[in-house]
């Protein structure tokens, strides 16, 4: 059986072949009980896993990996209680359901280790509180903690995959303790990234991968950047990226917008530091340039990696930190129009 509840149709899907073969070994072969699909908004999480769901069932073409496959958002935000109670309607629909959410753990656990079944929870990052640095539940929402931890750790024959924008710390806690987890995150389409070029029917072809590495190979991003130079310069690429400055077409400046609303204000503030700074900026500096704490610094910057937001890397023995192009040049140019708006004032 398998059950899509509100789940997104597959309009275009591009490459991701290895990703594909990562996450059907993950789950076929070696069983992995919990699978956490990581990356930023628009890299195509929901559609790998979508995808991924006709691969291990087999397209109809031979006997069924699973008993049961299920999607379900958690864009919404929904209670523990409802999420449990809505799964077990989906194996018994008659079945009394309880309030004590240890009795549906206990009733989802029998099910699980009953059938094979594959359950994807989508929009994780929906279960953390806004303003506040990653990771941390809404109240009222602790419980999945729980949940998922013990998903983890109680043996059963299934497989739960949970998509987030944002590392999940139980997940990352017990994968180092050698549970069967694991986490795989999205990076650029690459090269498979030319087919949204070429669908857009872009010219100067010789630019499709300068573009392409501008915009992270994101589908989503460079989707909408390729239907903005279709309509304003006629498909003419090279026109287009003659400008000095990153151009981020309005859809694309409120994707990024919403994801800054989730932020802590700390957050922000450290973000717009290295956005204007030139070249990679150490640990020592930001400190310096913020005046946190060595202790504070350290939790925005664990933080911001955990989101996926800040990139680390190892220059000259020190470690340094950047933001990627499109966030940074997005962060240049609110800031630049706030205080553009101020001298106005």
């Amino acid at each position: 059986m398998i059950d899509l509840d509100k789940a997104p149709e597959i309009i275009n899907f591009y490459g991701r072949t290895e990703e594909l073969s990562t996450l059907s070994k993950w789950i076929v072969s070696d069983r992995l009980r919990v699978i956490s699909l990581l990356g930023i908004s628009g890299i195509g999480k929901t559609t790998l896993s979508l995808r991924l769901i006709q691969e291990i069932n087999g397209f109809g073409n031979q006997t069924p990996t699973f008993n049961y496959i299920i999607y379900r958002t958690l864009r919404f935000s929904p209670t523990l209680t409802t999420t449990l109670t809505n799964l077990l309607q989906i194996f018994v629909p008659e079945t009394e359901i309880s309030d004590n959410i240890e009795t549906l753990l206990s009733q989802l656990q029998k099910y699980l280790e009953k059938y094979r079944c594959c359950i994807i929870f989508d929009d994780v990052q929906k279960l953390f509180a806004p303003g506040k640095l990653s990771g941390q539940y809404k109240s009222g929402y602790e419980d999945y903690r729980d949940f998922f931890q013990l998903l983890v750790t109680v043996s059963h024959q299934s497989c739960l995959l949970l998509i987030s924008r944002e590392k999940i710390p139980e997940i990352t806690k017990l994968e180092t303790e050698n549970y069967p987890v694991g986490t795989l995150i999205l990076r650029s389409l690459g090269a498979y990234a030319n087919e949204i070029c070429q669908k857009r029917q872009l010219v100067d072809r010789e630019s499709w991968e300068k573009l392409i590495n501008n915009y992270q190979g994101n589908p989503r991003w460079l989707d909408i950047v390729a239907t903005t130079i279709q309509e304003l310069f006629g498909g003419q690429l090279a026109e287009f990226m003659e400008y000095e400055t990153l151009i981020l077409p309005e859809a694309l400046q409120a994707e990024l917008e919403q994801q800054l609303q989730h932020l802590s204000l700390v957050e922000i503030r450290i973000m717009e530091q290295i956005a204007n700074q030139n070249q990679p900026i150490s640990m020592g500096e930001i400190i310096r340039k913020s005046e946190l704490s060595i202790q504070e610094s350290v939790n925005v910057i664990q933080s911001l990696k955990k989101r996926l937001l800040l990139d680390g890397k190892l220059e000259n023995n020190l470690t340094v930190f950047t933001l990627n192009p499109v966030g940074k040049q997005y962060l240049k140019n609110k800031f630049e129009k706030f205080e553009s708006i101020n001298e106005i004032k």
